[in-house]
């Protein structure tokens, strides 16, 4: 009789962490950040910009996974942003500029999450588009995975703050 209630007392135990792990509070963004593609021109070749954006990836820990210069895709590699993100405050505004994700807060019962895992993929597409003008559009797919226990799990997409866009840009116009 003795063990049937440990086991029960242990399963009731179990139940009441999955359910009060399971339905995390989420804090939309409040600014505005990069949500679809951004695009911008250069009047460098394609085959100059290929050059400056596999020089940029790699400079910036950003391996490359796929280049299709028929399609004029470059793909990286998931990378791990766990060191390159931030929140905002409470007005909106980015606690660390400098930082390339921006997270959604999550909080279950006013405890804040902290994030276990930041993956990231680019996609950059190169194309010509007519004589002498080139277009680039940079697309990031951010993931944001939390375990504040061994038992829950909650995966956002985080969003670009649009830094890195803008190191590549001004890479390519220089």
């Amino acid at each position: 009789m003795k063990s049937y209630n440990k086991i029960c007392l242990i399963a009731a135990i179990i139940v009441s962490i999955v359910i009060n792990g399971c339905n995390p509070k989420t804090i939309p963004l409040k600014g505005n950040y990069v949500t679809n593609p951004i695009e911008f021109t250069s009047a460098k070749s394609s085959d100059s910009l290929w050059l400056d954006v596999t020089h940029v990836f790699a400079e910036k820990g950003l391996d490359v996974k796929k280049i299709d210069k028929k399609k004029g895709l470059i793909v990286s590699q998931e990378t791990s942003f766990i060191s390159a993100y931030t929140f905002e405050d409470k007005d909106g505004k980015l606690k660390d500029p400098e930082a390339w994700v921006v997270l959604q807060k999550v909080f279950i019962k006013k405890k804040e999450w902290e994030p276990k895992t930041i993956y990231s993929e680019w996609s950059i597409q190169i194309n010509q588009i007519e004589n002498g003008v080139t277009l680039i559009k940079l697309n990031p797919f951010i993931v944001c995975i939390y375990h504040p226990n061994m038992f829950t799990s909650a995966e956002t997409r985080g969003q670009s703050t649009g830094n890195l866009e803008k190191l590549i840009n001004s890479t390519l116009l220089k």
